[in-house]
């Protein structure tokens, strides 16, 4: 049975994964395959050429061209067969010896059946001349973590910023093949009705995993874009939030319609989640669409129960543009280093130049043979 299942959808618009594909194929020993999922419009020759001379690259039958995201998703993710599942999307990368870290895992955490790491975030188009920063862990050790606290971290949103702090899920995250069939078998006619699927699978996995183990090496890194408001009412008759007013409203959306699929109320409308909703706003650089953002944040907070005493706590500040962030060099237990260190300007150049400053896996998992099985003389030498 294969080790892992890279589920890779591709979007409307959105280029086939052939930079990813390739370097998770490199190692002819790598214990996995890869699942793309894509809709019929979509150019896939070059991804057909390499099915065609590596099996471990599989291509799924075309989706209809009006399946949602969420679709697409589940799409990729029911064709999998590997005992361990993750999503990336195209313009992501995801390490390439990341198949060799699970039997690892299987041995020191063997009920853990939810993997996360904290994954690079990385705006393509992110401007050069505002000075930012990207931490990198200086631990690698793999931990075991409470459940309870992951589930009050996402429903609660306990010490969350913008979006909870909970990193277990299917995207940038890894599930046994078995939590997957159990999240599957307790989906309903709610299920998946979202713009957000990655927060979705999220929920689901901190509701129905038995237990979870936390890389502190990041494993991968992702290409982010500005979440793109769209009205999409909630499937919840009268619930107030949902994707037209931002990404916070739509993850409290999926939170509250997944606990009503389960039986269970919502109570996540608390002092947490007001600052998230601010620090949404306040996320919102253009200066003509701030406002209306925040009417309508505060407008939603009047149509829950104890809004009107939470709502004053509402106090977003305007930015023109993202603060400025200069610190570099050891902070704690992280590295900050320069978000363009190396000239990197997407998520899969910035993952090749800090991936030489991280821990390889085979010393996370005390495996020297595969270290020295892994070393190529050219690793050190940047890319054209």
């Amino acid at each position: 049975m294969t080790k892992l299942s890279v589920c890779i959808p591709v979007e409307p618009g959105v280029s086939p994964p052939l930079h990813l594909v390739g370097a998770l194929l490199e190692n002819r020993a790598s214990d996995l395959d890869i699942i793309v999922a894509y809709l019929d419009a979509a150019d896939i020759t070059t991804l057909s050429e390499i099915a065609d001379r590596d099996s471990r690259l599989k291509l799924l039958a075309p989706a209809s061209a009006n399946m949602s995201a969420a679709g697409l998703w589940l799409h990729a993710a029911t064709a999998a067969t590997g005992d361990w599942i993750t999503l990336v999307y195209p313009d992501d990368m995801l390490e390439p010896d990341f198949p060799s870290l699970l039997p690892y895992v299987e041995r020191e955490y063997p009920h853990a059946d939810a993997l996360a790491w904290n994954a690079f975030q990385i705006a393509p188009d992110a401007s050069p001349h505002i000075k930012t920063n990207v931490p990198l862990p200086i631990v690698h050790h793999v931990s075991e973590v409470d459940k309870t606290q992951m589930l009050q971290a996402f429903f609660q949103w306990v010490e969350c910023q913008r979006t909870p702090r909970m990193p277990f899920g299917l995207y940038h995250g890894a599930i046994k093949r078995s939590l997957r069939d159990a999240i599957l078998v307790a989906t309903g006619p709610l299920s998946w009705l979202t713009p957000v699927p990655q927060y979705e699978w999220a929920a689901r996995v901190a509701v129905f995993a038995g237990g979870f183990a936390l890389a502190n090496r990041p494993l991968s890194a992702a290409s982010i874009e500005p979440f793109r408001a769209r009205r999409i009412p909630s499937a919840l008759q009268g619930f107030p939030f949902d994707a037209s007013l931002g990404l916070t409203a739509a993850i409290a959306e999926v939170q509250a319609r997944v606990l009503h699929e389960l039986g269970a109320e919502w109570n996540g409308f608390n002092e947490d989640f007001v600052r998230a909703c601010m620090l949404d706003c306040m996320l919102e650089h253009d200066n003509a669409a701030f406002l209306p953002k925040c009417q309508g944040y505060y407008a939603a907070f009047h149509r829950m129960p104890g809004g009107a005493e939470l709502a004053p706590r509402f106090q977003p500040q305007y930015l023109s543009q993202p603060p400025a962030d200069t610190r570099r060099g050891v902070y704690g237990k992280t590295l900050l280093v320069d978000r363009f260190i190396g000239g990197a300007r997407t998520a899969q150049d910035f993952y090749r130049v800090v991936k030489m400053m991280m821990t390889p896996i085979a010393i996370i998992t005390e495996n020297p043979e595969l270290l020295m099985e892994s070393a190529n003389p050219n690793s050190l030498v940047p890319a054209a």
